[in-house]
């Protein structure tokens, strides 16, 4: 019989290797049905003279009726309401007659959380067993809409990769206290990412811990669903991660260093970008902000060629993600700082510091929090037509 009601399932929820079944008996209605409604009357379907003519001895059952149910299955079953039949492919192995009774099964072949798709083997058999129909389905489950009243009341969710300590700390800090609901991302430090997520509800604010590799695509697609599973869609992100630089003359710089800096900068932002944005673009808006950084601006500072390519590649990738995706609602921009007092910079010497200081017009060395305000600023209402752009937080040291 056919499913009465359809199944809601959370695209979470639905694991590789999950299974849906249902049966069905066909009649000469269904038959009838199906040839009024398509207008193919071929006789091989519909006479019992021209079928016994062709050697199969009675009309058989049209193999696109067969087929058809694969849309029930996909509609009721697996995985149910929300769901959009995109592609199909099908071959027909044996036909149905009227009186078989159908069985109709799908698994989970494949899920893709970045695209929220899902493939699914299709087979359709009869009452003995017979194979009647084999395929592959692939099926996007669509994001229902909120209703405003509820849209306007949730807090935002957003996402902070490399969010335990230094600028991204700072910057979960600030935005748990503008009211989103944050997601700190670490790779390595989990106790300074769980004391953070203490801190922040304890200051009344909402926020989870989640460990992945952003240069590891797999780790950013698992990031999506247990962030999607825990807080709902993500609304914002902001990109911190960095390792640090080799500090090097260029003689003694391997590539490996900076091949390391652009897995974790550009590799990592791309995997953050490809993964989150299509997400953002069903909710048609969105802000990304990446953290740059001015040693990307004008004369770079010494023995830090690996840090600075990747910081230069960093704000090319957001300007040209701003062109491309400003027209869809999305925003993305950079924030630059200048030597920032974070545990970073703690090892440089006190002399590079105090010069640092000294040019700068304000005369003192930006905080974390003095970041972590400006990336408040380009994820509010107040920076809704700011894009494309980026904002140094310098005190000065620069300007353009």
């Amino acid at each position: 019989m056919f499913p009465k009601t359809s199944r809601v399932l959370k695209f979470e929820e639905i694991q590789v290797g999950d299974e849906a079944a249902f049966s069905r008996l066909i009649t000469q209605e269904d038959v009838q049905a199906f040839a009024q409604l398509t207008g193919d009357l071929n006789p091989l379907h519909l006479d019992e003279g021209f079928a016994r003519r062709v050697s199969y001895g009675k009309p058989v059952v049209y193999g696109m009726l067969s087929a058809s149910f694969i849309s029930t299955m996909i509609g009721m079953l697996m995985p149910g309401q929300g769901a959009l039949w995109t592609s199909q492919t099908l071959e027909f192995i044996h036909p149905a007659y009227v009186g078989d009774t159908l069985q109709v099964k799908s698994s989970v072949k494949q899920k893709s959380p970045s695209t929220r798709t899902l493939v699914l083997d299709v087979e359709i058999t009869n009452q003995m067993g017979q194979k009647l129909v084999t395929g592959e389905a692939k099926v996007k489950m669509l994001v229902l809409e909120e209703d405003e009243s509820m849209s306007q009341n949730s807090p935002k969710v957003v996402l902070v990769i490399g969010g335990s300590r230094g600028i991204g700390a700072a910057s979960a800090r600030r935005l748990a206290q503008d009211g989103y609901t944050v997601i700190v991302n670490y790779h390595r430090s989990d106790i300074e990412a769980k004391r953070l997520v203490a801190e922040i509800e304890e200051a009344g604010g909402k926020a989870l811990a989640f460990q992945a590799d952003v240069s590891c695509r797999e780790d950013v697609e698992n990031l999506l669903s247990r962030t999607q599973a825990a807080a709902g869609r993500v609304d914002m992100l902001v990109f911190c991660a960095a390792p640090e630089s080799a500090l090097k003359p260029f003689e003694d710089l391997p590539w490996e260093a900076i091949q390391h800096q652009l897995d974790v900068q550009i590799k990592g932002a791309y995997h953050c970008a490809s993964v989150f944005l299509p997400g953002m673009l069903e909710q048609k808006s969105g802000a990304i902000v990446f953290i740059g950084s001015i040693a990307a601006d004008g004369v770079p500072p010494l023995h830090q060629l690996d840090y600075v390519v990747a910081k230069s590649a960093l704000s090319a990738l957001a300007r040209s993600l701003a062109v491309e995706y400003g027209p869809k609602g999305i925003r993305v921009n950079v924030v630059s700082p200048g030597m920032t007092l974070t545990e970073r910079t703690s090892h440089l010497p006190e002399k590079a510091r105090l010069l640092s200081k000294a040019n700068a017009p304000l005369r003192r060395l930006a905080e974390a929090k003095d970041v972590a305000n400006t990336v408040s600023f380009l994820l509010s209402p107040a920076a809704e037509y700011i894009t494309g752009e980026t904002i140094r937080v310098a005190g000065g040291i620069v300007m353009q």
